[in-house]
């Protein structure tokens, strides 16, 4: 792992920045919201009772969209979006459980957070390297009139890129399976 951060230090750092911007904007953009709005949204929570966990679909259309438009390129800035993206809804969703339920709705969204997104939005950042590389190497595939070198490493890149999503479908199934419940036991926490 320690050798795994030394090699993609710079990009990690980076993308985690991202990450931290948009978890800061979710939570400035809550804080933005109207009275109105901000009621509509904790009632609605209040009175929702369970929160499945289901990112199969999401992630698989995310994924793959991402990984097609990387051979145009245009997936290069989407998946710096798409980390922004998930930073916001991140910020977003603490301050609803923050605002909605104190102390506990924090703990709650935080265990949820851990449990169900920590470890896919990992391996997020890592598909999205895969990504940028793929992004980055059809550039000079194009630049270098299609040297053999770089149409092999756009290749392994994305073989890499397959099998993240496959990581990912794996986790995503399993958690829809353990999530459930686990976090009907803590619902404890919402009342």
């Amino acid at each position: 792992m320690l050798n795994l951060w030394k090699k993609n230090k710079k990009y990690l750092i980076f993308a985690l920045v991202i990450v931290l911007i948009g978890l800061i904007v979710g939570i400035i953009y809550y804080n933005m919201q109207s009275s109105n709005i901000k009621e509509n949204i904790i009632y609605t929570l209040s009175s929702y009772g369970s929160f499945k966990y289901n990112a199969i679909l999401k992630d698989l259309i995310i994924t793959s969209l991402l990984l097609v438009s990387s051979f145009l390129i245009i997936g290069l800035p989407l998946s710096l979006f798409y980390l922004f993206y998930e930073g916001l809804s991140i910020g977003f969703l603490i301050s609803i459980f923050l605002s909605a339920f104190k102390i506990k709705g924090l703990i709650y969204i935080v265990i949820y957070l851990l449990f169900n997104k920590i470890l896919t939005l990992i391996i997020m950042i890592f598909f999205i390297k895969k990504i940028i590389d793929i992004a980055r190497l059809s550039i000079g595939y194009i630049i270098y009139k299609k040297d053999s070198i770089i149409k092999e490493k756009i290749m392994s890149s994305f073989i890499s890129s397959l099998s993240y999503i496959i990581i990912l479908l794996i986790i995503n199934i399993c958690l829809y399976f353990i999530s459930i419940p686990l976090f009907n036991k803590l619902t404890f926490l919402l009342n």
